[in-house]
């Protein structure tokens, strides 16, 4: 199929080295709407590297990790995060101007987690990196299994 896309070489950016992996039905069918929907951009303006992080797999395993032992905490993530960070010797600051007080936090606290924007935190030293958001939509449904699966990607550029 490289040959019938008019690939050859080296991929120069995502489409290309998808195609070269996978083909462009399945490329077409699965990769191109939900990376362009995720980067917010074209795939052929995305680098080739990013495609490369998802394995290929030709057998029916459909777990995201090779590792021999998967799983997800019995009670959650945030569970774990709480039992973490429940520590006297632990202060958690949310929805916090850190910038307001940056001085004053970093004379204070020996470590500190930022989870702001990286970039600001350096004074935009090296320039303003791009971000991109989401916005999620929560519904619940009076059922006990509605998808079959606790999460679903929706690969094509509408939904």
């Amino acid at each position: 199929q490289k040959v019938a896309a008019g690939l050859s070489g080296i991929p120069k950016n995502l489409e290309e080295q998808a195609i070269s992996l996978i083909g462009t039905d399945i490329y077409t069918k699965l990769i191109k709407g939900y990376t362009e929907k995720q980067w917010g951009r074209k795939a052929t303006e995305l680098p080739s590297f990013i495609i490369r992080r998802l394995p290929v797999r030709y057998t029916f395993d459909n777990n995201y990790f090779n590792h021999r032992y998967q799983g997800v905490p019995v009670d959650g993530y945030t569970a774990i995060f709480d039992k973490m960070l429940d520590s006297d010797l632990i202060d958690v600051q949310v929805n916090t101007d850190f910038f307001s007080n940056k001085e004053d936090y970093l004379a204070e606290f020996p470590k500190i987690v930022y989870t702001g924007m990286i970039d600001q935190y350096f004074n935009y030293e090296f320039g303003e990196l791009e971000y991109r958001s989401v916005r999620f939509e929560s519904e619940t449904f009076e059922t006990d299994n509605k998808q079959g699966n606790a999460v679903i990607n929706y690969t094509d550029a509408e939904t």
